[in-house]
């Protein structure tokens, strides 16, 4: 099984398979610091919502680990994590899952007592991950049986989760019971992860497949030749808004106007119930240059500029449920608990 993340409690090394060189190169770069960490993260060599939420929490224990000495280890402490947690502003989990942790360890406990806990809580997370993605998985192949052609945007599989995946993970198990025909993937420009990671996954494990790019799928639609468009979250407000990898609001104003069936796949982690709508979401603005150029390729003209928005935002009433761990759910919610720590 891919493994997109792994920690060496000896060496206190954090192995990160880096997502920037796949297809063409599976390596692993070592992460041993706090700072290494986040640079991963900002360079999008670990991404996915739920995976950042396990990378977040590797992060805490890097920071606890780092503070130990400090006289003013809470502080200290703080001022790393605070550091950690705005790392990727739109994905929730990041840092719900590093305060979800925080939130359990007493005050008067000494730094080596809380690398512990946190270490703990770390392999519980961990645990935690891959059987909701498989629990997600399952409901999200029951309500969609029979639809087998599926549509979906970016990558939602086991590099973003370190689980079967979420949207991803629905299309395997779809395919594991012989109720999949084939699988749509939205290229996913500007940084590609639906031609790069999810066609990877994908042929790792023979599901078929076609990439297409992401202003083709309205017309896709339009054909008759989707069944169902089911897409991953990095942040569920209150109300049902939905902040996911831009062109995922193209996908779902195509599937209203069409009559095809829109679902978001996330795990309750990924819900935050502090917002009352996608209003109040930050939406992450990355490089111009990754617009402007492919693999270090310019392919604009110099003196061309560009808008690099990394996400958009969904309304709840293009949305037709939301496939969780817990089961399927309708918006608005008065309470979406997640059952974290």
């Amino acid at each position: 099984m891919i493994q997109p993340l792994q920690y060496d409690r000896e060496t206190g090394t954090l192995f990160l398979l880096d997502q920037t060189l796949l297809p063409d190169e599976e390596r692993y770069v070592q992460v041993k610091t706090l700072d290494e960490l986040i640079e991963a993260i900002k360079a999008l060599r670990v991404r996915g919502a739920p995976l950042l939420g396990l990378a977040g929490a590797y992060g805490l224990l890097f920071a606890v680990l780092e503070s130990e000495k400090s006289a003013l280890f809470w502080e200290e402490l703080q001022r790393r994590v605070d550091l950690l947690v705005n790392a990727r502003p739109t994905a929730v989990n990041l840092k719900k899952e590093v305060e979800s942790i925080l939130e359990d360890i007493p005050m008067t406990a000494e730094p080596y007592e809380v690398a512990a806990i946190v270490y703990e809580k770390v392999l519980s997370l961990e645990s935690r991950l891959r059987n909701d993605d498989l629990s997600l998985a399952m409901h999200g192949a029951d309500l969609l049986k029979g639809k087998r052609r599926i549509l979906t945007i970016c990558n939602t599989g086991t590099l973003a989760t370190g689980g079967i995946g979420t949207a991803l993970g629905i299309i395997k198990v779809k395919h594991s019971k012989g109720d999949l025909d084939v699988a749509y993937l939205c290229e996913t420009r500007p940084v590609l992860q639906g031609a790069r990671l999810s066609a990877w996954e994908l042929l790792k494990e023979n599901v078929p497949h076609y990439i297409i790019t992401d202003n083709a799928a309205p017309y896709l639609m339009s054909l008759g030749k989707v069944d169902a468009v089911v897409v991953g979250a990095d942040r569920v407000a209150r109300n049902g808004d939905t902040a996911n990898k831009v062109g995922t609001l193209m996908l779902a104003i195509a599937a209203k106007h069409y009559g095809i069936d829109f679902y978001v796949a996330a795990p309750t982690s990924s819900f935050d119930m502090t917002i009352a709508n996608g209003n109040g979401i930050v939406v992450e603005e990355r490089d111009p240059e990754e617009v402007l150029q492919i693999h270090g390729v310019r392919i604009a003209p110099k003196g061309s500029r560009a808008l690099n928005y990394a996400f958009d935002v969904t309304p709840a009433s293009l949305i037709d449920g939301y496939i969780t761990e817990q089961g399927i759910l309708k918006a608005p919610f008065a309470e979406v608990n997640y059952i974290g720590r």
